[in-house]
């Protein structure tokens, strides 16, 4: 009877710390307009954004309107708890304020400091609501007297994100006449669908064709999939690598089809590296047949992107495009330098 009267009066106690630990593990709970849940310890939050820390995906950038609805840690926050049987619930409402005031000391004889300002690590790689962004740059040039020429560049680069998913397309065209005769036809894109983990690392899936009338080439087809890490991801600066095992159709006009089988990799990275008037940007593709076949490709894009306002751009690029077993007759090496207008959204 005795042993029966002392579990009843720390029946109490127990649902006290219970409740503490259970608060504790849960911390702050937002829930999105598209019904995602996100959990951790809010950081900073105003009018506009709020700073969420989490132990899958670092800390998340959230905007004020894409939030449902917000629930804090009672704890953390200092709001009212649920009534608790067998406790006294002001005694409960002291102690809990009591904690507050001793995890959070002022002196009121002293003015308290401004909060400083939270920088958003690149360890988040999750986007809460859709986002859509993309690139456009054009170049095009008629040229009439000794020798009459057009020519028109078109490159784009567009990528929509949506929770742990991204689907990526990169491309161009390339066409020029010469005396109403065509010297150049060729064009490109590099598709790609990623599923980010919670830490830097995702999955990948590519899809990239590419056509050059004047090298013979009807269609070059690379597939496979690849495993990437996301170094830095801002608005400062980017650097992501992935690689996998890939294979290559060749598909010419007047040659037979070939196919390769071996990794292939691709580097993306940009840098403000003059505050935010101008970028540097270098982008890496590489390919290797490994089925007794000399086949190594190597495509690289590097320039300079100087932003103009209101969402357009110029930039100076140079690219350099390497194939060590071309068709026949066609040539190993492409070289082009590029002045371009383009425009970002």
């Amino acid at each position: 009877m005795v042993e029966t009267s002392r579990a009843i009066s720390m029946a109490p106690l127990f649902s006290l710390i219970g409740l503490v630990w259970l608060q504790t593990a849960t911390g702050d709970e937002i829930v999105m307009n598209n019904g995602d849940r996100l959990t951790g310890q809010i950081l900073h939050e105003d009018s506009d954004r709020l700073l969420l820390e989490t132990e899958y995906a670092g800390t998340i950038n959230i905007k004020r309107n894409q939030v449902h609805t917000l629930r804090r840690d009672p704890l953390q926050a200092g709001k009212n708890t649920a009534m608790i049987p067998g406790v006294d619930q002001s005694r409960f409402e002291k102690m809990t304020e009591s904690r507050i005031q001793q995890a959070t000391p002022t002196n009121p004889e002293e003015p308290s400091s401004p909060p400083t300002a939270v920088e958003l690590p690149a360890t988040s790689t999750i986007t809460p609501d859709s986002e859509l962004s993309g690139r456009v740059n054009f170049a095009l040039s008629s040229e009439r007297g000794n020798s009459d020429k057009n020519e028109i560049e078109i490159d784009y680069q567009v990528g929509y994100r949506r929770g742990w998913h991204r689907i990526e397309s990169i491309g161009s065209l390339e066409f020029d006449t010469a005396s109403d005769e065509k010297i150049t036809d060729k064009w490109s894109t590099n598709n790609r669908y990623s599923r980010h983990f919670p830490s830097r690392w995702y999955g990948a899936a590519w899809l990239a064709l590419k056509h050059d009338r004047f090298s013979d080439l009807r269609l070059r087809t690379l597939t496979g999939p690849a495993l990437g890490y996301l170094a830095f991801e801002g608005e400062a600066r980017n650097l992501g690598i992935e690689a996998g095992p890939m294979i290559l159709h060749e598909n010419y006009y007047d040659q037979p089809d070939r196919e390769f089988l071996g990794p292939a990799w691709f580097l993306n990275y940009d840098q403000f590296v003059w505050q935010d008037r101008l970028q540097f940007y270098h982008r890496q593709f590489g390919y290797v047949g490994l089925n007794g076949k000399d086949k190594f490709l190597w495509q690289s894009w590097t320039g300079l992107r100087m932003p103009m306002g209101g969402g357009f751009s110029s930039s100076l690029e140079f690219e350099y495009d390497y194939d060590s077993n071309p068709a026949i007759e066609a040539r190993k090496t492409d070289t082009a330098l590029r002045l371009k207008l383009g425009y970002q959204w």
